[in-house]
């Protein structure tokens, strides 16, 4: 059966072979792509880029065209594919009322549907399918037809890729354009078409000597001039790699050096190379300026300003670190430092990448030089260009391990560079080869789709999988949320049920109840009080890695067992904790600097049931929940009762603090609850009231201070008495 197939595919044209195995490499790349595109979301999803494609279609159709720009990203292309999805969509729900216009504005956007998050994401699936396409096709010049087929289908399978050209978002398409660059660019310097290759990887014919086959053929001279066809190609790549994300304008500088450095080797006059240098240099810079100025229409109305705009942007954001903070080695960082990207590559590839750069780097000290130079040059530009761009990113402040992906298709050819050196072997049989390719294929397969549809959770296991990744840096980006909502809408009186989450845009579309996203401007990332005025709060892995709000409001919650754990692939991801539902937020900020916050109250009554009026002539119990800070336990607060001029009308009497910890183990921010019985004075008249709240200190009978307190925020309305 294995002869037949030889001989039939012997039997082929080099164009049919060569479709067949493009053909091929497409079904790789969109069968992991393809299907459960709609099972969760990703923190910068639903407001940033859905909320920007539909922006963007809208002033596209009303012709608006400096509405196009809306930020700086500038994410152009992420926002023509979100609108290419967006027609689709539109396209599939029969054009409705005929009017694209009244179909964005009606379009389920806060929060979103995620019944449309196919359509929407297609277009970036079929991108990064094509890109795998072309890496083949462009590839053979320089790769030959097999091993430019294995860079391929591990493009195709590399799982951090695979992650975000699921998703609409611009790291995915920044990284597939700049590669696309770069390909066409090494396409261009190719010695000879594509029937040339460094290793001639094509099966050999019935009669021809396999061994001969595989052997490396001598390296022919570099022509003197670049096929322009090419660096035409690369810069239009470029100018979308420039319209998506700003850290591209990198590979402009790059490809320049490179061109030089390359001319420089032809041995030409240095007025000869300088001319031919800046004539590449210019039609590479033409073609990308024309595509950045064509499809982004902000430029056809203020170029100038729209181009400061990105620089003043790029500027801010290379020395400002997450506001949030990051995660390195075990501990909450405002910045995890120059070894981070490092760490990111080795535990986002697989091991069969590093067997292939291991191959790579014994091929580019073997001694075999000279029969080697052009496979040589080839590495050295794709090493050198992923080493440089991780300094790039590594020197700019803020740091996401999305950030290095633009590096990972380079990485990815050097492992099928490196795999190339295995033809050099003496084998006793070909096949021998071909099976051994077949079987890093069929590996990175293994690794990597068992992870479906949480692509983004694969960590290698040669250093300890998920586990030691968060042990190590920040992982999650809104995956497993989903699963939280759905275990959720699963409980009793869902429908009425607040929740408080992390990336609240991620897990509200899949739940059916109420998801807290802030209390006025008060999120679950600065303070607790969202938390505590629900129901359950969903804690995620990047949250408690970076102990956010506070290690002690982390300590409040995760006092009590969690209600439902979601694990990915053997990682904790979410813990939903029962809450406490506070009756009364405090909106505003009521701190005494180094003593404690208060975050709001329960009124209940006698039965402890909770009431939203109190009777006058009545007792009351008042649940005050604050935020330690500093405060000394022998230090109580108390409470009254005051009328807007201050006059008290009612006494409360301390029954205690209830704490989840003893005193000795409070963090920083832990949550306690003092409990009052708030007795209202006989003959006080029905009206509007308010809590008076202060810090005493007995051993001087003086006070520490009274709590700034809004009037609004505790306020409370006193009745006539029921008798």
């Amino acid at each position: 059966m294995i002869k037949k197939l030889s001989t039939w595919w012997q039997n082929l044209s080099q164009q049919a072979q060569d479709n067949l195995l493009a053909v091929l490499v497409a079904i790789v790349a969109l069968a992991p792509r393809l299907s459960g595109l709609d099972v969760f979301l990703t923190a910068d999803e639903p407001k940033s880029w859905f909320g920007r494609s539909i922006q963007f279609l809208d002033a596209l159709t009303r012709a608006d065209w400096a509405a196009t720009f809306d930020s700086p990203a500038p994410g152009v292309t992420t926002m023509w594919a979100g609108s290419l999805g967006l027609l689709f969509e539109y396209a599939r729900q029969g054009f409705p009322g005929g009017n694209l216009t009244a179909f964005l504005a009606n379009i389920p956007f806060d929060p979103l549907d995620p019944a449309i998050l196919p359509l929407i994401r297609f277009p970036i699936v079929l991108v990064a399918a094509l890109a795998a396409v072309l890496t083949y096709l462009w590839g053979r010049a320089f790769l030959g037809q097999i091993g430019a087929l294995v860079a391929a289908l591990l493009l195709a399978l590399d799982p951090f890729l695979l992650a975000l050209t699921r998703i609409l978002g611009h790291d995915g398409l920044v990284a597939i354009f700049m590669w696309l660059s770069l390909l066409a660019f090494l396409r261009a310097i190719s010695p000879t078409d594509f029937g040339f290759s460094i290793f001639d990887f094509r099966f050999s014919s019935p009669t021809s000597n396999p061994s001969r086959t595989l052997a490396p053929q001598r390296p022919r001279s570099p022509a003197p001039h670049f096929n322009r066809r090419y660096i035409i190609i690369s810069g239009i790549m470029g100018g979308l790699a420039f319209l998506t994300k700003y850290p591209s304008l990198f590979l402009g500088a790059f490809i320049a050096l490179a061109m030089l450095i390359l001319h420089l080797r032809q041995q030409q006059s240095w007025p000869q190379t300088l001319k031919t240098w800046a004539t590449d240099v210019a039609i590479w810079s033409v073609a990308a300026g024309a595509v950045f100025m064509l499809l982004w229409p902000a430029m056809w109305v203020d170029p100038v300003g729209r181009v400061l705009a990105i620089a003043n942007d790029a500027l801010r954001a290379s020395g400002s670190p997450h506001q949030k903070g990051s995660f390195f080695l075990g501990q909450p960082v405002p910045d995890p430092g120059p070894t981070y990207y490092a760490l990111v590559t080795l535990f986002k590839t697989t091991p069969v990448l590093w067997l292939g750069w291991l191959f790579a780097l014994i091929g580019l000290f073997g001694k075999d030089r000279k029969r080697q130079n052009s496979w040589r040059q080839i590495t050295f530009i794709l090493l050198a260009f992923a080493l440089l761009y991780g300094l790039l990113v590594t020197i700019g402040g803020k740091k996401q391990d999305r950030y290095i992906l633009p590096s990972f298709p380079a990485l990815t050819v050097l492992a099928a560079l490196g795999y190339s050196q295995l033809s050099k072997f003496k084998l006793p049989n070909p096949k021998l080869f071909y099976g051994f390719l077949l079987t890093a294929v069929l590996t990175q397969a293994v690794l990597v789709l068992p992870h479906y549809p949480y692509y983004f959770t694969y960590y290698t296991p040669l250093l300890g999988g998920g586990s030691a990744a968060a042990r190590t840096m920040i992982v999650g980006w809104g995956e497993g949320l989903d699963q939280a909502a759905r275990w959720l809408n699963t409980q009793p009186q869902a429908k009425n049920t607040d929740v408080v989450a992390w990336y609240s845009t991620t897990f509200e579309p899949f739940f059916d109840g109420h998801a807290i996203y802030k209390i006025e401007e008060e999120k679950i990332s600065r303070t607790s009080k969202p938390g505590l005025a629900a129901d359950y709060v969903a804690l995620y892995v990047n949250q408690v890695q970076r102990q956010l709000p506070s290690s002690g409001a982390l300590q409040f919650f995760r006092a009590v067992p969690p209600a439902y754990t979601v694990t990915l692939n053997g990682l904790d991801y979410v813990w939903i904790y029962p809450s406490v539902k506070m009756q009364h937020v405090l909106a505003n900020e009521a701190r005494l600097v180094g003593q404690a916050e208060l975050l709001g109250f329960n009124l209940l009554d006698e039965q402890e049931q909770p009431i939203s009026k109190l009777p006058a002539d009545s007792t009351a119990i008042i649940q005050l929940y604050w935020e330690w800070q500093g405060k000394a336990p022998d230090e109580p607060i108390g409470l009254n009762l005051v009328d807007y001029d201050g006059r008290v009308w009612g006494q409360g009497k301390a029954l205690g603090v209830q704490s989840r910890f003893p005193f000795e183990q409070w963090k920083e921010g832990m949550v306690a609850r003092d409990d009052f019985a708030l007795t209202i004075l006989p003959g006080t008249p029905p009206g509007d009231y308010y809590l008076k709240a202060w810090i005493d200190r007995p051993t001087t009978g003086e006070r520490v201070g009274d709590f700034p307190l809004l009037l609004e925020d505790v306020h409370i309305v006193v009745v006539r008495p029921a008798s």
